[in-house]
């Protein structure tokens, strides 16, 4: 209590609420204690097909947040194990046996630079949690609820300006219950050197961080923010992971599907000045790293892109504004109504009786010949492209975000990156052409409405380009067999296939799928879930690399 007196008297009494919160960028995850109802840490159990810190991350990174650190204990090889190829640090308590979430909290940090969020790994909520602490103009604040009713509920009394005046599990002690307090706090860097310094004469090692907030509460103001309506609860036995696992955690899902349906809604009628009331139906419609939404209004339909968290980092949305716009006057892009290059937000008229192409339906003949029409059409064209697309600049790009990151890479990775910087060197002696590109071109940005007019959409990656790699995109991501490749090709250049053209062709596909392979990769260490998408392109590269040698080094 010595240092807080001195604090007291050092500020006058003056509350210390006046620092301006930045923006939080990092967290840290408490997950070192164990629970004897279960032989795996309560975060690594699974809800459907991941487990809860799978989804308190993604929570996370959806609020902004892009570090994080994770302090583990009970068995922590587990959680080596499970983030073995994720940029999640991993820091240790080992005295999680004795100690409690202060002791753990302190294991941090080195870790935090700046201000950050505390979460406890025992627990799951809907993401509006997160966001209130978050967007709580306090550089402090801590996330209450009603009483839930739990073994183990810290009840917290509030004073009269909102702010955390007493904490305890004892609830004899309260002259007021104002809620219970849930394991995610917001915790300004000042803060946490205050408490790391009080926390430097600690006698009792079972000392929770929360009681150290309420002591330094008498000198911070700390406000509670209570959610009424938070779908939460904390996993502390058997029934609470049943309740969490079979009632919880579909209800977040729910909850979390109609708010994102209703802030996109919101978007859409703010950027296309609709009023509410005219918005007849409105529902997602696909999309792998955006998310994409079907309007329907009293007078027309729309497609409504969000853009995926994190993308503006890998995709210049001043690019992709003026080359949508080239596109569309060109007449191979569908018409866009609204585009912010600031947001990557976009609206496009909905095509009437649209079929998108696939893997299957992009080898058939027909669609063969609008494809390969539609291309050299773009390919020929003299629309002034200003960027210039360069596998070798993006998957450097990639790769030393990856490396910066401090993350691994795939197994086998190292013999593909000498090769890719092989075949470099091969297509400079090939000569590479530049000329307007899509450079994307999976057969589902093809589509054809219903009087057979087709159409390229998703110009996020467009710029100048060697021609050959829009034809290595569309035959690598389509599928097709060596026989309808042939057909393909022969129809492009409407006779026979170049041999140059050709060794280019299989060059790309091969840097292609390396280069995707680093793109999944920086994604999944955004916190971004792909599967087996990064390891199945990067194994698929080493496969085309086999024939490449083959054919061409042999």
């Amino acid at each position: 209590m010595q240092l807080l007196e001195k604090e007291w008297k050092n500020r006058q009494e003056q509350k210390l609420s006046g620092e301006k919160p930045g923006a939080i960028r990092q967290a840290v995850i408490l997950a070192a204690g164990g629970n004897s109802c279960f032989s795996c840490p309560v975060g690594l159990l699974k809800l459907d097909d991941r487990p809860v810190i799978e989804y308190l991350i993604q929570e996370l990174n959806e609020v902004g947040i892009e570090r994080i650190c994770l302090v583990c204990g009970f068995e922590k090889e587990q959680y080596q194990e499970y983030f073995k190829n994720r940029e999640i640090v991993l820091a240790e308590n080992l005295r999680y046996l004795w100690t409690g979430t202060m002791a753990s909290l302190a294991c941090a940090k080195d870790f935090v630079d700046g201000d950050f969020l505390v979460v406890e790994s025992n627990q799951i909520m809907d993401v509006a949690g997160l966001e209130r602490v978050m967007k709580n103009p306090s550089a402090d604040a801590c996330l209450l609820v009603n009483p839930s009713g739990s073994s183990d509920e810290a009840y917290v009394e509030l004073d009269e300006e909102g702010n955390i005046f007493r904490i305890s599990k004892d609830i004899r002690q309260m002259n007021r219950v104002d809620g219970e307090l849930v394991g995610v706090c917001k915790i300004s860097y000042g803060l946490f050197q205050r408490m790391l310094r009080y926390y430097e004469k600690n006698e009792n090692p079972l000392l929770n961080y929360e009681y150290v907030l309420e002591n330094i509460g008498r000198i911070f103001k700390i406000p509670g923010i209570r959610e009424d309506d938070l779908k939460w609860t904390v996993i502390e036995n058997e029934a609470l992971y049943q309740k969490a696992r079979n009632w919880v955690y579909p209800g977040i899902q729910k909850k979390n599907r109609i708010r994102r349906k209703n802030r996109a809604r919101e978007v859409f009628c703010s950027c296309m000045g609709v009023r509410e009331e005219e918005v007849q139906e409105f529902h997602v419609c696909g999309g792998m790293t955006n998310t994409n939404f079907y309007v329907r209004t009293e007078t027309d339909a729309y497609i409504l892109r969000i853009p995926g968290a994190g993308t503006s980092v890998m995709i210049d949305r001043n690019n992709e504004a003026r080359n949508t716009v080239l596109s569309q006057e060109l007449g191979v892009n569908v018409p866009t109504l609204y585009f912010s290059p600031e947001t990557g937000i976009k609206v496009t008229a909905f095509i009437p009786q649209a079929e998108t192409l696939n893997g299957k339906t992009a080898q058939w003949e027909g669609n063969i010949r609008k494809t390969t029409e539609i291309l050299r059409r773009l390919h020929t064209s003299a629309i002034p492209m200003e960027n210039e697309f360069s596998v070798e600049r993006e998957y450097r790009r990639y790769k030393e975000q990856v490396d910066a990151m401090g993350g691994k890479h795939y197994p086998g990775f190292e013999e593909m990156d000498r090769f890719f910087s092989h075949l470099q060197d091969r297509l400079k002696l090939l000569g590479v052409k530049s000329c307007p590109c899509h450079n994307d071109l999976v057969p589902e940005n093809l589509i054809k409405d219903g009087k057979g007019t087709m159409y390229l959409i998703d110009w996020e990656y467009s710029g100048r380009n060697d021609p050959m790699w829009d034809l290595a995109s569309h035959l690598l991501e389509s599928g097709f067999s060596r026989e309808t490749e042939l057909l393909f090709l022969q129809t492009y250049f409407q006779g026979p296939v170049p041999e140059k053209e050709l060794e280019k062709i299989r060059i790309f596909s091969i840097c292609q799928d390396v280069l995707w392979s680093v793109w999944t990769r920086l994604k999944e260490l955004k916190g971004e879930n792909f599967g087996t998408y990064g390891t199945d392109r990067l194994a698929r590269a080493r496969q085309l690399k086999e024939e490449y040698e083959q054919i061409y080094e042999n």
